[in-house]
């Protein structure tokens, strides 16, 4: 009953605001997406078909009062061309339905992103969206964060629904949104100033820690890496490196005090370098996973069809059957050469190399020195946060076949809509007179591990 309230409480004032405004509409669209009430409620609503109900209130309206889905930035466009890689593709799929199933769903999600850019046109919407996003998922991460810590180190064998459905996909889907709730917590001033904004703030720091137990509790090898990987990248992109590493080091201590890590976990994390001599079949797949896809790429050069290599995995099997039949990938990269071939492939990486190269022009443009300093700690704080999450998903998402993941899409939208804030907003702001310019900013911007805006300094 708790639960029904609680979603109740969400759902109806949210509906009605989402009628008359369109971000509104996005926010409780990606909220139902992410967190995924009809699979948390104990009642049986997906009769009600609530997701294509949001998804028209929020299309239908926008596109009549002229709020289109942003195709100009590069990002927009490449998202565009990778759709355009899969119906390529779909010309030689082996099996077409199945084909057109992902396509469409594809179709649906990069319409959500590319409407995300356009309506998060400014730093206030952008922080609200990423509080959004981070905080619908990190609930339920949190959540199995804390019963890990009180269960005295529980195993989750399985995930979220969705794209994190088992427990290598909810480790990979936790440490993608740890750098976003940092991100959050660290800018939660954008979007709420009043009275409890501390209190908000001191919930989504807790909820870091909280995740990072919920990913051991996965006990993926994969989501270990890209935990690691993730913290290695959040110290390098910090302006104070050793500060931020002491942090790191002094809180990691005092978790592993209080919350010991069960052995048999630390065993499968030693099997990462010995999988050879014990045996780990899990492991040895994967390589021989890996070649069947480049195989099938290199037979198909404009691919086999978007999530076809399950079907055709027997037909370039090599083993025979040693590792079962209709196997995954256990790749995303290689998932998208074996599916969508060269030309996919190619997109695929130069979203990559541009998100990246967008997330740190603008990290330059929060340099600027005429900036208010609450916008330049949102513009260095969530660039750092979204390049954390990227790092995070390359790591993990070499080890799961993930490339259809809704928060990837949804980071390459956020990061588009970023760049576009960061353009107007700078240029925008009215430089000051050159007296109040002679404190530097490294000193106006708050440290990375403050109470309230933490700025990554």
């Amino acid at each position: 009953m708790i639960r029904t309230l609680f979603i109740c409480a969400i759902m109806v004032p949210g509906f009605v605001a989402a009628l008359s405004s369109r971000y509104a509409a996005l926010l409780l669209y990606l909220w139902f997406a992410l967190f995924r009430p009809q699979d948390w409620l104990w009642i049986d609503i997906t009769k009600l078909r609530v997701s294509l109900v949001l998804g028209l209130v929020l299309i239908g309206p926008a596109l009549v009062t002229g709020l289109f889905p942003n195709v100009t930035h590069p990002l927009s466009v490449g998202m565009l061309a990778f759709l355009a890689t899969t119906l390529i593709a779909q010309v030689g799929a082996i099996q077409p339905a199945t084909g057109w199933v992902w396509i469409d769903f594809l179709t649906r999600l990069l319409l959500a992103c590319l409407l995300l850019v356009t309506l998060a046109s400014e730093s206030k919407r952008l922080a609200g969206v990423l509080a959004v996003i981070a905080g619908s998922m990190g609930f339920h991460a949190a959540k199995a964060g804390l019963a890990f810590i009180l269960g005295g180190g529980i195993r989750f064998a399985d995930g979220l629904a969705g794209a994190f459905f088992d427990n290598n996909g909810y480790a990979l889907g936790t440490v993608m949104l740890m750098p976003l709730l940092l991100a959050t917590a660290q800018n939660i001033d954008v979007i709420y100033s009043g009275r409890f904004a501390a209190w908000i703030a001191r919930g989504f720091y807790v909820s870091v820690p909280l995740c990072a137990f919920a990913v051991i509790g996965t006990y993926s090898r994969g989501g270990f890496l890209a935990l690691a990987a993730a913290s290695i990248a959040f110290v390098v992109l910090q302006r104070r490196r050793t500060t931020a590493v002491v942090a790191l080091t002094v809180i990691t201590a005092i978790a592993l005090a209080f919350v010991p890590i069960p052995h048999s976990y630390v065993d499968r994390l030693q099997t990462i370098q010995t999988y050879e001599q014990v045996g780990d079949e899990s492991a040895m797949s994967r390589t021989h996973f890996w070649r069947v896809g480049i195989r099938m790429g290199l037979e198909h050069p404009l691919g086999i069809g978007v999530r076809q290599y399950e079907a055709a995995y027997d037909r370039y099997d090599t083993l025979y059957g040693r590792y079962g039949r209709h196997r995954a990938v256990h790749s995303s990269h290689v998932q998208v050469f074996a599916e969508l071939g060269f030309v996919g492939l190619a997109v695929w990486i130069g979203l990559f190399v541009y998100a990246f190269h967008a997330c740190l022009r603008v990290r330059r443009l929060s340099r600027l020195d005429h900036l208010d300093p609450r916008l330049a700690n949102f513009l260095f704080t969530a660039a750092n946060g979204l390049l954390v999450s990227m790092v995070a998903f390359l790591v993990a998402g070499a080890f799961l076949s993930a490339a259809l993941n809704d928060v990837t899409w949804l980071t390459f939208a956020m990061i588009a809509a970023l760049d576009r804030t960061a353009a107007t907003e700078s240029a925008a702001t009215p430089a000051p007179a050159p007296a109040r310019r002679s404190v530097p900013l490294a000193f106006r911007v708050v440290d990375a591990y403050a109470p309230m805006r933490g700025g990554t300094a």
